[in-house]
């Protein structure tokens, strides 16, 4: 199981973060890419409901760190 929740020690400012079972955090990359596979969306497909690029949602698997405001409309979204 794999969340993005601002209830979490590690979440500050009220930026979402990404939990494993494990309620240890992810990387923003990894959980990024591992929230789409459970959904089972291609990198466009996130993209697209993100309103975001392809390139985007790639950069973000590939490491580049996601606006704060990405994130909160993507656990909002993503509904974790």
């Amino acid at each position: 199981m794999i969340k993005l929740t601002t209830n979490h020690p590690s979440s500050s400012y009220n930026i979402p973060v990404f939990v494993g079972g494990d309620n240890n955090p992810l990387d923003y990359a990894d959980g990024i890419k591992m929230l789409r596979k459970i959904k089972k969306w291609s990198t466009g497909e996130l993209a697209e409901q993100l309103g975001v690029s392809k390139r985007t949602v790639e950069n973000w698997e590939q490491g580049r760190m996601p606006k704060p405001i990405a994130l909160k409309f993507m656990a909002t979204f993503l509904g974790t």
